[in-house]
């Protein structure tokens, strides 16, 4: 099968290089309609939660013929379904895929965050072994409040049981997977009362939008850290902002932005260059550390999100063809 591959990199070349089969046909620029024109004589397209699959480029996509596309992600909210099941278009995405990676880089967002290592690298570099302003905390005995237990919030509650915190979750959907009988589920309001760490691994939709605001926000402890690794829109950036500078939150660490899309991934930019107040004014807050939607980057992550990739499109093609092998 032949598939262009949308807003591709150097690892991407590097896991995707394997024998499969397939014929990946890799574009740097992200999709939108006028790069869509590079399907032409493609079945299937593999985009990032970067790329917009709107209307328009769906339609786009089923007049090159395309079939099928794949979200490299487990999130989907990039995408418009109703308008690719009116174009005929399946869509496949990846839930739950390399839960650790991701939780154990809101782990390290929160000891970085927690103990300034990353002030205290730049002051080293600088020559500066000060230790004014790095003060930190135990999280021995601490709450650590986890909104969102699908995989990857299940497997952040071992780590924070790991530190010796006690864990407290929060579920619209209450997932069958819970967690262990020694994580306590509470309502949202609970969480956000006693948790000294919060951190967010709940998917973006309608009820989710937006829901650490200026209102949920006075409901947190004075001094609570805030991790999220999940969608940059679960927060109010500018209500963040706020907490930051009266010190109703002690810290942020994030791994995704609000209006991340245009930039995330994209290097040789610099600061003055992002036409972004809001970007730049989070960026140079004091008690926030923000990382470029690294958290699913690691080896064993990209190997598994390859292989199940190319297992999805070998499973359409042989479906549809009667042909294929799958990769074990």
């Amino acid at each position: 099968m032949k598939v262009v591959f949308f807003n591709a990199f150097s690892y991407d070349r590097s896991c995707f290089d394997c024998g499969s089969g397939h014929e990946f046909i890799f574009v740097r620029e992200r999709l939108d309609e006028v790069s869509a024109g590079k399907t032409a004589g493609s079945e299937a397209v593999c985009v990032s939660p970067d790329d917009i699959l709107n209307d328009a480029v769906l339609k786009k996509l089923s007049a090159m013929q395309v079939k099928l596309v794949m979200v490299r992600s487990s999130g989907f909210d990039n995408v418009d379904f109703k308008a690719a099941a009116e174009y005929g278009l399946t869509v496949k995405w990846l839930p739950g895929y390399s839960p650790h990676a991701i939780a154990e880089h809101a782990a390290a967002l929160l000891l970085a965050l927690n103990r300034k290592v990353h002030l205290a690298f730049e002051r080293v570099k600088k020559g500066d072994f000060s230790i004014e302003g790095l003060l930190g905390f135990n999280l021995y005995g601490k709450t650590a409040g986890i909104i969102g237990m699908g995989r990857i919030g299940c497997v952040l509650s071992e780590i924070m049981k790991g530190f010796g915190c006690t864990v407290l979750a929060h579920d619209a959907e209450r997932k069958t997977v819970s967690g262990g009988p020694d994580v306590r589920y509470v309502s949202l309001r609970e969480l956000l009362e006693q948790s000294d760490i919060i951190s967010l691994h709940c998917s973006l939709n309608g009820s989710t939008d937006r829901m650490i605001n200026e209102v949920t926000l006075r409901s947190v402890k004075t001094g609570t850290l805030l991790i999220n690794t999940a969608r940059g829109r679960l927060v109010d950036t500018r209500a963040v902002l706020e907490a930051l500078k009266t010190g109703r939150l002690g810290g942020y660490g994030a791994d995704v932005y609000e209006h991340e899309n245009m930039l995330s991934h994209h290097p040789s930019q610099t600061l003055d260059e992002i036409g972004d107040p809001l970007l730049k004014e989070l960026i140079n807050t004091p008690g926030v550390l923000l990382t470029p939607h690294q958290a699913f980057l690691t080896r064993e992550s990209m190997n598994q999100l390859s292989h199940t990739i190319i297992n999805e499109l070998t499973f359409y093609e042989g479906v549809h063809r009667g042909t294929g092998r799958l990769i074990i």
